[in-house]
């Protein structure tokens, strides 16, 4: 099982520098070897391979042939990682077309598109000193980062800016616990927007709608880079570089990345209380994006209540089903735990308790079934339902106590 550590870099000015210098030098290779790639096509229906390109990178990178300098500058496996990143690109673009899709030719990467920089053989690139505090970078030098917990052994890593900072992600492979599950202990969940998620013995996790709290804050940001940008007849801007409307895209940026960043930890605290407390985890199967589908149709056949549906689909992307989901399953893998996933259809209008499925039985935030008369929170009926239907599913199933499976 893969796991991906971030880590806050603390770069100096110069060392700042370097890393910019590093990321334009890749972007340029990258825009270069698609070139390369497009006109041999068009022009001779020459088809030029990965293995054809990485010689001619090591032929640039000699000193013989060396231009400025620029690529041999850079650490040998960034560049290998761009290439490769090309080459994957290449082959889904095939595939696309096999498959009778839109096909997507790889585009040319502006400066804005392009903030990583990836070592393929990070364990061997990157090296940390014995208490962690500050990792050493080739062609930059040693980097101050934030201590937080140790970062386990890794091999994949990768150096990204986002707005202004700098982070090292690192891909270690966690173990997954192995042993017996106790399918006694089965918790329903049901997610929600109004409760962000609700289990089956009655414990309800208010949504704290972070998008919600933010939209004033948001806004202000919008208005004021809308205040000072200039733009033509087309509406592209004309004062892209201009260092106020920089500064306000910066702002704008970063408070929608705190948003962000208030999200994923709720959802990853959630995630640890409700892995903590059961021995199997059920959760409704649901395909997030049919369900934040927009509602606006065709000219033909326009939609019905489409500002309606809008804010129920922010509210719904507010709330991050899927998030919660991998969280749930990636604690549960280490923790030894099972996650079952059921069908989620009329969960919410089927009783808990006699099985009957009638519409007429919830009403808002409360179900009382019209034919045995149940009744109890909506939500903690839905969560209920998902365990039953769970059950039946483990009870279908030969040896389930043996080994903890994930979905």
């Amino acid at each position: 099982m893969k796991r991906i550590e971030r880590v806050r870099l603390y770069p100096t000015f110069r060392q700042a520098e370097r890393l910019r210098f590093a990321l334009n030098v890749t972007r340029e290779l990258y825009n270069a070897l698609l070139q390369e790639r497009r006109d041999a096509y068009r022009l001779r229906k020459v088809k030029i391979s990965a293995r054809m390109q990485y010689s001619e990178i090591t032929a640039l990178r000699k000193p013989m042939d060396r231009l400025d300098g620029r690529l041999a500058a850079v650490y040998r496996e960034c560049e290998d990682a761009v290439l490769h990143r090309l080459d994957l690109a290449m082959q889904a673009f095939f595939r696309r077309i096999e498959r009778s899709k839109t096909p997507g030719f790889p585009r040319f990467k502006p400066a804005a598109r392009w903030k990583q920089l990836t070592f393929p053989h990070g364990n061997r690139a990157l090296t940390f000193d014995v208490a962690q505090r500050s990792v050493r970078i080739p062609g930059i030098g040693r980097v101050r980062l934030r201590k937080g917990r140790s970062v386990p052994p890794f091999g994949r890593a990768w150096i990204l800016e986002r707005n202004g900072r700098w982070y090292a992600c690192f891909e270690c492979e966690r173990a997954e616990v192995q042993g017996p599950v106790d399918l006694r202990r089965i918790v329903g969940v049901d997610r929600g927007i109004h409760v962000l998620a609700a289990t089956s013995e009655g414990r309800l996790h208010d949504n704290p709608a972070h998008a919600e709290r933010n939209r004033q804050r948001i806004a202000h940001h919008q208005r004021a880079l809308e205040a000072i940008t200039q733009r033509d007849s087309r509406g592209r801007p004309l004062n892209r570089h201009d260092p106020a409307r920089k500064s306000a895209v910066l702002r704008l940026a970063r408070a929608k990345e705190r948003e962000a960043n208030r999200r994923r930890q709720t959802l990853y605290t959630l995630a640890g209380k409700i892995v903590a407390c059961t021995g199997v985890i059920a959760i409704e199967a649901l395909n997030v994006r049919n369900m934040t589908r927009s509602a606006k149709g065709t000219l033909q056949e326009p939609g019905r209540n489409v500002a309606a549906k809008a804010g129920l689909n922010r509210r719904m992307l507010d709330a991050s089903f899927g998030l919660l989901r991998g969280f749930i399953i990636a604690k549960a893998a280490e923790a030894g735990r099972m996650v079952v996933e059921v069908d989620a259809h009329f969960s919410s209008q089927t009783c808990a308790k006699c099985g009957a499925c009638e519409r007429e039985s919830r009403r808002r935030r409360r179900f009382t079934c019209v034919r045995c008369g149940f009744s109890t929170h909506a939500d903690v009926n839905a969560a209920l339902e998902i365990r039953r239907r769970a059950q039946l599913a483990l009870s279908r199933l030969p040896d389930t106590g043996a080994e903890p499976v994930a979905a």
